[in-house]
């Protein structure tokens, strides 16, 4: 028996370059938007400070202890410690450890979370401590997890001062005005 060979048909197959050229049209947009989006993102550097002599160095550190002001954003409001050390709290006692310096301004359940905060309170905080130590600008800002972001932005605008305009002064290199206090802050992760 003889075996019959089937013929195949072989027919040209033309390229379908819509679908790729569909792409290609969607993706250009969205990598010019993604260019001008990822220029405005930036982040202030400065270079390191140097003194101008190793003992006006030595000098300096003896006489001025840094602040290391810290705001820790909790449910019942606001716990502040500087050097090392919680305010209104005992060096002995552990139990105020978890009790907030600056309670909340109101505790009704009907109000938003942001509202509630006392951020007048914690603005008259930090300028207490400017006054006290006028060349610090940093802060370091944690909050429990369930914090509203809004009240970890409004935190940081109080710290900073409510009238604080420090955009061009850094530009033009200038001497910060009086009414910015801290208005480097740095956002941790929850531990306080």
């Amino acid at each position: 028996m003889a075996r019959k060979k089937k013929k195949e048909e072989e027919a040209e197959v033309e390229a379908n370059l819509l679908p790729v050229m569909n792409i290609m049209f969607l993706l250009i947009p969205a990598l010019l938007l993604a260019m001008e989006i990822a220029a405005m993102a930036s982040i202030n550097v400065s270079p390191p400070k140097f003194a101008a002599s190793a003992n006006q160095k030595k000098t300096d550190k003896k006489e001025e202890k840094p602040l290391d002001l810290k705001v820790f954003i909790m449910e019942d409001g606001y716990r502040v410690s500087a050097s090392g050390q919680q305010e209104g709290a005992d060096a002995g006692k552990s139990a105020d450890s978890n009790r907030p310096t600056i309670p909340l301004a109101n505790s009704s359940a009907d109000l938003e979370d942001y509202t509630r905060y006392d951020y007048a309170a914690l603005e008259a905080k930090a300028k207490e401590y400017k006054s006290l130590f006028p060349n610090d600008v940093t802060v370091k800002i944690s909050a429990e997890a369930n914090i509203p972001m809004q009240v970890v932005v409004s935190s940081m605008d109080a710290l900073a001062g409510t009238t604080c305009k420090i955009g061009k002064t850094i530009k033009s290199g200038e001497q910060p005005p009086d009414d910015c206090y801290f208005w480097q802050p740095i956002v941790e992760a929850g531990a306080g």
